[in-house]
């Protein structure tokens, strides 16, 4: 994904609408000044930004030291899922339909209990919240309908952290690896367990992303320290009745990249409150 926000700020949806009507239009509004085209939801701070396009690509910038947001490369993607698992395990991800996307509100940089919805191919649909909370983004969403697909499908939300140091010299004589091993070592990956146990990982480590050892009976919450990030940190939250899961490559170095992804259970969930909160500090 390949988001590219305006200097000043990214797009955000106007005020939930309780009636449920979703007009048909062809893909979400944007915002009318230019600066903004082709965003329906966004927020800024000091700290980072937040847009969903009208296609409903999502992504997060973190604002530098100089005020401006790091490297278009360290654009972290947020995917909203419609997931199929089939009879033999295997799971597909199934694509938005941009023309489907429709929300009965405005495009607007002021982010209070957005709601949008869509459907996937094979008919799918979906329903997205999003809404700023206290300096930080909260996203929730849920299944509508399964459409045409007869395998058990669920929603998700993907957070894509990229590979950091992607054009870094990582290997090579050892002076340049010791310049790389001193760059990065003191970037953390810190989890807390839905059972309150904890565990902190160096983004060096060579580990199994999606292994028990490593995500437990769940995760509740995650820092990211990344010294790219300008020694930002990325916090990420799963509210009660939801959790997250690490996944990534196989005993690779955190470093070059991991993902969160987030489900609610919607047995204990009736209500479409969990949430998925995001902040920077």
């Amino acid at each position: 994904m390949n988001l590219k926000f305006p200097r000043i700020g990214v797009i955000m949806a106007g005020l939930a609408v309780a009636s449920g009507i979703f007009p048909v239009s062809a893909g979400l509004p944007t915002m009318d000044n230019r600066a903004w085209l082709g965003y329906f939801v966004g927020f800024e701070n000091k700290k980072f930004q937040f847009g969903i396009t009208s296609e409903g690509k999502a992504a997060i910038k973190i604002i530098g030291k100089k005020g401006e947001p790091v490297s278009q490369d360290l654009t972290i993607p947020v995917t909203f899922l419609v997931r199929e698992t089939l009879p033999d395990g295997k799971v597909i991800d199934r694509k938005i339909k941009p023309e489907s996307l429709e929300s009965a509100q405005v495009a607007t940089d002021k982010p209070q209990n957005v709601v949008f919805r869509g459907s996937v191919t094979g008919d799918a649909g979906f329903e997205v919240f999003v809404n700023e909370d206290n300096g930080g983004i909260s996203l929730g969403g849920h299944l509508l309908d399964a459409g045409k697909l007869k395998n058990p499908v669920r929603f998700f939300i993907e957070l894509k952290i990229p590979d950091a140091y992607s054009k870094a010299k990582k290997d090579g004589d050892k002076k340049q690896v010791k310049a790389f091993e001193e760059k990065i070592k003191k970037d953390r990956l810190q989890l807390a367990w839905t059972d309150k146990n904890r565990v902190k990982l160096a983004l060096s480590d060579k580990v199994d992303a999606n292994s028990k050892e490593i995500n437990g009976p769940g995760i509740a919450a995650a820092q990211i320290e990344i010294a790219a990030y300008d020694d930002k940190q990325i916090q990420v939250t799963a509210s009660e009745t939801s959790v997250l899961q690490l996944s990534g490559n196989q005993e690779r170095p955190l470093h070059e990249g991991f993902s969160f992804i987030w489900a609610a259970d919607p047995e204990k969930d009736p209500e479409n409150k969990a949430r998925l909160r995001i902040e920077v500090k």
